[in-house]
């Protein structure tokens, strides 16, 4: 940001598992104590990773403001939506009341893939994986 935009922002990552040495702790970066926090990730499946990533920012007394997916699958969760069928990002919005947005959704790799030659494979399990799994 700072090189593009001469816009310094900071950001902080979570370790997949937390460390006893060294800074220590589930994140790494500058600290979220205190701070909104735009939570970003580069898929979404059923929001699992949204979910500790909340549990994360709350022990540190942070505020998540919002999501950012690169890719929304657009798979169906596994909860109990009260028969209501809902994706991972439409779930973690319901659940949390934040908003949630992606960069591109399966729908638009599955148009692109469609206007490519020599794709057809990969065309093919992209949307059968949509079929099966998708809302």
């Amino acid at each position: 940001m700072y090189n593009l935009f001469n816009n310094d922002v900071p950001y902080t990552f979570n370790r997949k598992e937390a460390k006893d040495h060294g800074e220590g702790g589930s994140l790494v970066g500058a600290s979220v104590e205190g701070k909104r926090v735009l939570i970003l990730d580069d898929v979404i499946t059923a929001g699992t990773a949204i979910r500790e990533t909340m549990s994360i920012l709350k022990a540190a007394n942070a505020t998540a403001v919002g999501v950012v997916i690169a890719l929304d699958r657009q798979e169906q969760t596994g909860g109990d939506n009260g028969g209501e069928k809902l994706s991972a990002i439409q779930g973690v919005a319901k659940e949390f009341g934040l908003p949630v947005a992606s960069v591109i959704q399966l729908d638009d790799l599955i148009t692109f893939l469609s206007n490519q030659s020599g794709c057809s494979q990969e065309l093919e399990a992209v949307s059968t994986y949509r079929d099966t799994y998708g809302v």
